[in-house]
């Protein structure tokens, strides 16, 4: 079984990849881990390739994945070539999933590895949940949201698979610009470029700056969002932001 994770930096991709690889090699499988990342890691492309299979793995490298995971748009161009006619593919961008069952967006790629977990084990290779969730637990266990990350990992062992076998829109939702306007001034998001740093929230002199609960950037993490009756157009939001990711324009 050769499968292909794909998602941004700091989404956790890397962390499910090793939990499905220690579950597979606790269960006498024999597998190939091959991160891929760049310099930046957070914020920057990050592909986990695995294969698991129960004879020994000659080459570790694969032209087409049996099942592909993607939860950002951002590699369209370099998974889509992994893509074959009986691929699975699991598409959890701009997914409303997390959102709607109140967990945080950080748990996006555990909602993943849940769903993963109930497609591989509708194959000849099966992984036992409960190893799964022990691998889980050691990788994951010592942080504040755990048991949010268990419940998200539940979520996708139950989610029917109309929710994520999609084809991958070559334009996602996240790429289109957010405005807010009054009489005054217009304050403009970019989803797309915007990586949830905080400078704006922590920089705005105004207080006019939060996280928003509901619309969210890139990698499925909160936007700021802007308060028109405090803003006052000074533009330090716009200046400080190192992604150019706010426009900021005030009406003559």
């Amino acid at each position: 079984m050769k499968l292909l994770l794909s998602g941004e930096g700091g989404q956790g991709i890397q962390t499910i990849a090793k939990i499905i690889a220690n579950s597979a090699y606790n269960q006498k499988y024999h597998i190939s881990y091959i991160p891929h990342y760049g310099v930046e890691m957070r914020m920057g492309i990050s592909l986990a390739y695995l294969t698991i299979q129960s004879t020994p793995v000659n080459y570790p490298k694969f032209a087409k994945a049996d099942i592909l995971v993607a939860l950002t748009a951002r590699e369209n161009e370099i998974t889509s070539s992994f893509i074959a006619k009986n691929t699975r593919l699991i598409n959890l961008i701009d997914s409303p999933l997390i959102k709607n069952h109140n967990l945080p967006y950080k748990t996006l790629n555990m909602l993943a590895l849940g769903i993963l977990i109930k497609e591989l084990n509708t194959t000849d290779l099966r992984l036992d949940i409960n190893n799964v969730k022990e691998e889980a637990k050691k990788a994951l266990g010592e942080k504040a949201n755990f048991e949010d990350n268990l419940q998200a990992f539940d979520l996708g062992l139950s989610v029917p698979p109309e929710n994520y076998f999609k084809q991958i829109s070559k334009s996602a939702k996240t790429n289109q610009p957010l405005v807010d306007r009054d009489e005054k001034k217009e304050f403009i998001r970019y989803p797309a470029l915007c990586k949830g740093c905080g400078l704006c929230v922590e920089k705005c002199p105004k207080d006019a700056l939060s996280w928003s609960g509901k619309e969210i950037n890139f990698i499925n993490r909160p936007l700021p969002k802007v308060d028109m009756e405090k803003c006052i157009a000074c533009r330090i939001c716009e200046n400080i932001c190192p992604d150019c990711a706010i426009q900021v324009n005030k009406f003559d």
